[in-house]
């Protein structure tokens, strides 16, 4: 069995950029806008399973800070930091917009011959002039007037998603008062089919055992049976 110096001698990191979706600038542009991002990629000899984390996270290997002595976590860039010096020497230039993939007016055909031409974004296609129009070949000014269109109808929609988004919060955001409202009402249903005797015993039970003082009315011992319940405070708060 081989012996390592350290244990990640025997991991297999890889750097690379991965497009993940920015839902602020898709809310925004009314169309999928997608970023690249930095991640490292670790792999286990014999194993199929691929780890994926961003390059700036934390890893769980902790080191000494050389300048304060503390110990602190390193990200997988410092953890691996030959390969990802490596990376970054090698690296191109990070692209963020709309993937050719989102361009309904685009065959795969077409899509496969703008990126062997480094076109890898609607907004880049848009953008292009002169020669690197002309590389296009026939049909290339077309493509390009497409993208512009395209962009220009999704800035258009772009207030009316954004406006569906909020609608989909909220929605939500009433789904989860209605369910709390709901399990109010049957804890308050639980509760009126109790006695006072017992309400004020169950208060009792789930408050340290403390005798209730003065004579509360019902309605009061209902409320406290409430707060008391342990699995109901959330609740509670909600119908005080």
């Amino acid at each position: 069995m081989p012996a390592y110096k350290d244990p990640d001698d025997n991991l297999v990191a890889l750097f690379k950029y991965k497009a993940e979706k920015n839902e602020a600038k898709t809310l925004q542009a009314g169309r999928p806008i997608f970023d690249d991002v930095e991640v490292c990629e670790i792999r286990s000899p014999g194993s199929k399973d691929v780890k994926v984390f961003p390059s700036t996270a934390l890893s769980t290997v902790w080191v000494t800070d050389p300048e304060t002595g503390e110990q602190r976590q390193q990200s997988y860039a410092e953890r691996f930091s030959h390969q990802y010096r490596q990376f970054k020497e090698k690296a191109a230039q990070t692209k963020s917009g709309t993937p050719l993939e989102h361009a309904p007016f685009l065959s795969a055909g077409r899509r496969a011959e703008l990126r062997a031409l480094n076109v890898y974004t609607v907004e880049a296609l848009a953008d292009i002039e002169g020669a690197e129009l002309k590389n296009l070949g026939p049909g290339g000014r077309d493509m390009k007037n497409q993208a512009i269109a395209f962009i220009e109808a999704s800035l258009q929609s772009a207030p009316n998603l954004q406006l569906q988004a909020e609608l989909e919060v909220l929605r939500a955001r009433n789904q989860v008062l209605e369910e709390d409202l709901q399990a109010a009402r049957a804890a308050t249903d639980e509760y009126a089919a109790m006695s006072d005797a017992q309400l004020r015993d169950f208060v009792v039970a789930n408050t340290g055992g403390i005798p209730l003082q003065g004579n509360p009315n019902r309605k009061t011992l209902v409320r406290m049976a409430q707060a008391a319940d342990p699995q109901g405070s959330r609740i509670a708060e909600k119908v005080a």
